[in-house]
């Protein structure tokens, strides 16, 4: 049964005066939407499996006719249009095996084609990322363009030789996905195409900025050079703290904290992280950005992934042996001694609100 006809079956059933238990369906249709996320990844893990043998097989009987890029583009044509045609048939999990299989290894074909061709890889596997998030439906494969198009962008800065410019590419990024946490409902409900591909989107941005920036002070990250560029990511740090005081700003009003004394601590708190950590690790700053959000907006996915990437960065920031040993405790312990302080003014002002 599809979604579309599901919600007009309870829809109905509430209009004749059924009761129904909202929490209990929540939960069902979570369990049901979890299995066939898990049957759907299953379905294209073996798909891709047996395409891939079977490319090997052809590989192997006419190896001249991987010799050239016509080749690899003339396969690549005909498994995107496969998967274009069977994007637009009935969906069912095998369906979407097959056409994100036929999609990934189209798109593998067609960029590796005219990429060695005109020597531009970059702004190939950009063209293609961007054309196939416009013309499929598929949420898989929208997701795939959207992570495509992110990382695409950034081989193109680096590439060109631009890489100071990288921190403000990803400002921009983590942005459009505060954004899209903020404006989540007028975004689905006023263009149409958006609302279609809002969660693959999304969930692009939100990995690729907490993924990429946990790897940019990692040297085995290509791009560790970028943090050379000690004034661009002064210039992220102060998009990030601005974004992040809006977001403290916009919970405060939905609390309806009115103490004082609290919001500064708050604010005091959000700028000495930012000033003490997020300076030297940009992770922090986005997780905790997100980790705000996605609070908020009770997404609990998201909030999952935002603690644990900030646990991971808090390692990565107590074992880096670039930063001192003094800085770090330092820091640490303020960070840890301010929130204490505010817990601790957040449970006197409740103490005083109940006795009155």
């Amino acid at each position: 049964m599809s979604n579309s006809v599901f919600k007009n079956l309870v829809s109905t059933l509430l209009q004749e005066g059924v009761e129904i238990d909202q929490q209990a369906l929540s939960i069902a249709k979570d369990k049901v939407a979890l299995k066939s996320i898990i049957i759907r990844v299953i379905s294209v893990m073996g798909s891709l499996l047996g395409l891939a043998l079977f490319i090997g097989f052809i590989a192997m009987v006419a190896s001249d006719f991987f010799n050239n890029n016509t080749a690899f583009i003339i396969m690549g044509l005909l498994f995107l249009g496969g998967a274009y045609a069977l994007n637009r048939s009935k969906d069912s999990a095998i369906t979407d095996s097959l056409v994100v299989s036929f999609y990934i290894i189209g798109y593998a074909f067609m960029t590796y084609g005219f990429g060695d061709m005109f020597n531009q890889m970059e702004l190939v596997g950009l063209f293609f990322s961007l054309l196939t998030l416009f013309l499929f439906n598929n949420q898989i494969v929208s997701f795939i363009s959207s992570v495509g198009t992110l990382i695409a962008l950034q081989y193109v800065l680096y590439k060109f030789d631009i890489t100071p410019f990288y921190y403000i590419y990803l400002a921009l990024v983590v942005v459009l996905t505060t954004y899209l946490f903020w404006q989540e409902q007028k975004v689905r409900t006023t263009i149409t195409w958006i609302s279609k591909k809002y969660l693959p989107i999304f969930t692009a941005c939100f990995l690729y900025t907490i993924t990429t920036a946990s790897l940019l002070r990692n040297q085995a990250f290509s791009y560790h050079s970028i943090e050379l560029f000690s004034s661009m990511r002064f210039v992220f740090v102060i998009t990030v703290l601005a974004l992040i005081i809006a977001t403290v700003y916009l919970i405060i009003q939905k609390m309806k904290i009115t103490n004082s004394t609290v919001k500064v601590a708050i604010y005091l708190i959000v700028i000495l992280f930012n000033v003490l950590i997020t300076l030297n690790y940009v992770v922090f700053g986005i997780t905790f950005l997100y980790m705000l959000w996605s609070f908020m907006r009770q997404y609990k996915v998201g909030f999952a992934l935002s603690i644990a990437t900030l646990i991971w960065a808090m390692g990565m920031f107590y074992y880096d042996l670039g930063i001192s040993l003094l800085e770090k405790s330092l820091s640490m312990m303020t960070i840890g001694v301010l929130f204490l302080g505010v817990y601790y003014l957040i449970q006197k002002g409740e103490g005083q609100t109940n006795e009155k």
